[in-house]
């Protein structure tokens, strides 16, 4: 494990300004602020030795200029092996709860916070206990040693661990550190750092100082291993440290190991203001400790390995011993929970202080956490409660936030106040700043009142009220207010919830959705990051652009500033980055990306239904088409359900058969009674449903026109047995039939048949819970949830449907007709263009099935 930076030239004795300049870079700290003496000519005196000592190491032979950032980095930046598989670290006694990783301060837990404070720039070797290894292994690990990064999940080893992180696992036993020092031999024997330091995983109240402190002491004074040792309050139960008569560092000995003599000895230092106890904080050179490890020898009742025991041994064999005692205050870790408080209240009065010098009024009780001291803070704001503030997050004037945690590239806008709000990656727009700026109680008056509300990469307007809002990928206009709501595409659901997100009650639960899909299930073919430098990302973009202005917000409103104030929105949406510079759109699916834009749209213009007027022209179509087809036999019931699909007055293309040929419709159909499904499973068909056992069907409604003629089908289906339940859409989204819509079309005179079937329990209408293109199974409501577990068999509608439904644990039947390029590519059929209507398909997919070619070759595999 090396850090090799550019080569870099420097002649020591002319340019040790520049020698500082590479030490500072190589051990990322500023050495001037990272020590712990408050004087600064002192502090300047203390840096300058340790530089000399330095450059005498490195050799400065002749003044000769020489090649040396590698050389440099391997003397100076330690290797550090951070001890953190104790017992000691449990919350409870399974070892499900761990200190070092569950308990949180801000973004980081005890682990990495404990690993912010060690300077260098090299990956820490950490040791853990079994348990600890693993909630984060994805296969067989081995029980003692490295863990190979093969075995590991990686992505929730950087959320517990944090990143560079070589993982070693400490069995049962031996105890101690020493054994835990030897689990990580293999690891320290392939670094190449000449110097390894010895840290521990539960001190996260401690500071960088201690460290770089114990470092400029080490190599300051040339030895070969130096520990850092403390004044302590008292000297029982603690480790003392112990010299010789010429005041030679000898060894460290427990309390428990100490004689008698030694223990009355310990007493009278500590009276004189001269007893030092052991943090176990040391810095050994890496071929001394690997020489030595062996040599250690087991403590106390549980035969425990002591790594400071190394000193002892370097000791007799004539090496140079160091002990560096550090003056500072020093808090506890977290091995009692009266220290966790302590240490958590030093950290809160410690961001109190920096917001303070900001110009920040900070509520008395405040508990605030900072992910850097840079925070840019506006003046006149007020926090309360618990906060937290990521690095990267910009807050503007007079701001209120209270109970509150900023993520990622967050920015806060002026007068915005948040109360119980959760966000990462959101801009909350600026309020004009007016004469008042403050109120009553609340402090401030704020113009934006956002309140018990989460968001994901979105962009709030100015003067909004929202009230238990959760957005993801939304644009969100000035002066909305809303409350009760879901926006934008929720997250899908993680194996572990990260600390900044909550669960929405209306979503269906993971356990019921394991039982439907499978756990890589996405609401579409394709996410956007899936297209990512191939034409067909911004293909795609531009038809959404394209679509969106001039079919979608044309239909919503004719008013010229509404449009335009909607088209920007969602141009912005299609900006709209990730503080790692991902478009928020990149892990959305096409159908999901609809979906916000649908809402958008309607927040932005106050239409809820743009294709209101489409859709009702497609249903008395279809209701004056109908009648002409009641002889038809089940094949040709069939086709016209799948063809029916083309009675659709907001496509252009439509639109403009109709004007060629206003009999196009009648013609379309009468033709589809003829033509051949191109995907034909219609035996399976007749077999399972018209001639089957009675059945609970599920059918999945797509478009308003075609719904008129699957619920005339699903009249018939009733009739040989079958119960059928009918899930419409949450919400309006193109021209898809919603719940309500099902509602109005059971009222139909021509429907009274069906209305009957609803009354006596034989057809149930229900919302899928979906408002995106399709069913989204990630929106379902507890009732579709149940409807979609207690069928024997879905009949899915549309490309939509099958676009989001693959992968269904539940044997299907998809009725479509192959429009477009993702499902040319997806179903293998490719209508022929030529043809009055073609690509009919009726496919079968048996339950739990997942696709590896295309559907019509599937089907044909499957016959």
């Amino acid at each position: 494990m090396s850090d090799k930076g550019s080569p870099v030239y420097i002649k020591m004795s002319n340019n040790p300004a520049y020698l500082r300049q590479t030490i500072e870079t190589i051990l990322h700290c500023n050495l001037s602020e990272a020590i712990s003496i408050s004087d600064k000519a002192e502090a300047e005196k203390l840096i300058e030795r340790f530089l000399h000592a330095v450059a005498d190491r490195m050799g400065d032979q002749s003044g000769q200029t020489y090649q040396d950032s590698e050389q440099l980095s391997r003397q100076i930046n330690p290797q550090w092996i951070i001890l953190a598989a104790g017992k000691g670290t449990r919350i409870d006694p399974s070892s499900r709860l761990n200190k070092n990783l569950d308990l949180w301060f801000g973004e980081q837990n005890t682990l990495q916070l404990s690993r912010s404070y060690l300077p260098g720039s090299r990956p820490h070797i950490i040791v853990v206990n079994p348990q600890m290894a693993a909630r984060v292994a994805k296969t067989d690990i081995p029980s003692s040693g490295v863990i190979p990064t093969s075995a590991l999940n990686l992505d929730e080893t950087d959320r517990l661990f944090g990143p560079n992180a070589l993982l070693c696992v400490q069995p049962e036993h031996p105890y101690g550190t020493g054994a835990a020092l030897r689990v990580g031999l293999s690891a320290i024997a392939e670094s190449d750092a000449e110097c390894i330091g010895v840290a521990f995983g539960d001190e996260p109240f401690l500071n960088q100082a201690i460290f770089v402190d114990t470092l400029l002491s080490h190599f300051t004074v040339g030895a070969d291993v130096t520990l850092c040792g403390k004044m302590p309050d008292t000297v029982v139960d603690k480790g003392g440290l112990f010299f010789d008569d010429e005041g030679k560092f000898i060894s460290t000995k427990e309390w428990y190991d100490m004689t008698d003599a030694e223990k009355e000895t310990m007493w009278h230092r500590l009276e004189r203001g001269e007893a030092y106890t052991n943090t176990g904080i040391t810095l050994i050179r890496r071929d001394a400790a690997i020489a030595r490890i062996e040599r250690l020898q087991p403590h106390g009742d549980k035969s425990e390995l002591h790594h400071v025991d190394l000193i002892h041994h370097c000791y007799e064999d004539g090496l140079k011993t160091n002990a560096y005692i550090h003056q500072g205050e020093i808090i506890s870790g977290v091995n009692r929970w009266s220290n966790v408080l302590v240490g958590e209240e030093h950290l809160f009065a410690d961001a109190k202080q920096k917001l303070i010098q900001k110009g920040v009024r900070v509520d008395p009780a405040a508990q605030i956490t900072l992910a850097s001291d840079d925070i840019e803070i506006g003046h006149g704001c007020y926090l309360l409660g618990r906060v937290h503030l990521g690095d990267g997050v910009q807050i503007g004037n007079y701001c209120r936030l209270e109970n509150v945690v900023l993520l990622g590239n967050t920015t806060i806008g002026d007068r915005v106040g948040l109360k119980d709000v959760t966000a990462r990656d959101t801009t909350f727009e600026s309020n004009p700043l007016s004469t008042e700026v403050t109120a009553p109680i609340a402090g401030l008056a704020v113009s934006s009142h956002i309140e018990n509300s989460q968001f994901d990469c979105v962009k709030v307007g100015r003067s909004v009220s929202l009230k238990s809002v959760a957005a993801r990928a939304i644009m969100i206009p000035a002066e909305t207010s809303i409350r009760d709501t879901q926006l934008g595409v929720l997250a899908r659901f993680a194996h572990h919830a990260t600390q900044d997100t909550q669960s929405v009650s209306s979503q269906i639960s993971q356990t019921v959705l394991d039982q439907l899909v499978f756990p890589d299930y996405k609401a579409g073919v394709f996410t956007f990051s899936e297209k990512r430098g191939l034409p067909d990302w911004e293909n795609l973009r531009q038809h959404v652009t394209s679509h969106s202005e001039h079919e979608l917000i044309q239909r919503a409103t004719r008013n010229p500033t509404l449009r335009q104030t909607t088209i920007n929105a969602v141009r912005e949406l299609l900006e709209l980055r990730r503080s790692n510079d991902i478009h928020a759109i990149d892990d959305l699916t096409p159908e999901e990306l609809w979906g916000s834009i649908f809402k958008i749209v309607t927040l932005c213009t106050g239409n809820p239904d743009p294709y209101r007027r489409d859709k009702l022209n497609a249903r008395q179509t279809a209701i004056n088409l109908l009648a002409q087809f009641s002889d038809c036999d089940w094949l040709g019931r069939l086709k016209l359900v799948i063809a029916a699909n083309i009675i659709d007055y907001s496509s252009a293309r439509v639109v403009a058969k109709l004007e060629e040929n206003s009999d196009y419709f009648n013609l379309v159909l009468r033709e589809a009674i003829h033509a051949s499904l191109t995907i034909d499973c219609f035996n399976l068909f007749q077999s399972t449903v018209i001639e089957g056992e009675p059945k609970r069907i599920l059918w999945l409604i797509d478009n308003d026109g075609e719904a008129v003629f699957d619920l005339w089908l699903i009249e018939a289906l009733v009739e040989r047995g079958h119960q059928v339940t009918v899930a419409g859409k949450a919400e309006p989204a193109t021209n898809d039939a919603t719940l309500d819509d099902l509602r109005e079309l059971a009222a139909h005179p021509q429907f009274q048949k069906l209305r009957d079937q609803i009354t006596v329990g034989d057809v149930g209408l229900i919302s899928s819970g979906s408002n995106t293109v399709g069913t989204n199974l990630y929106q379902g409501t507890e009732e579709f949830a149940n409807a979609l577990l207690d069928a024997d068999l879905v009949i899915s509608k549309g490309q939509g449907n099958l676009f989001t439904t693959l992968g269904l644990k539940k044997d299907a039947f998809y009725l479509l007709l192959s429009k477009g390029v993702t499902a040319e590519r997806l179903t293998g059929v490719v209508p022929n263009q030529d043809r009055v209507i073609d690509g009919l398909i009726l496919a079968y997919v048996s339950g739990g099935t997942r696709l590896d070619r295309t559907l019509k070759e599937f089907c044909a595999i499957d016959d």
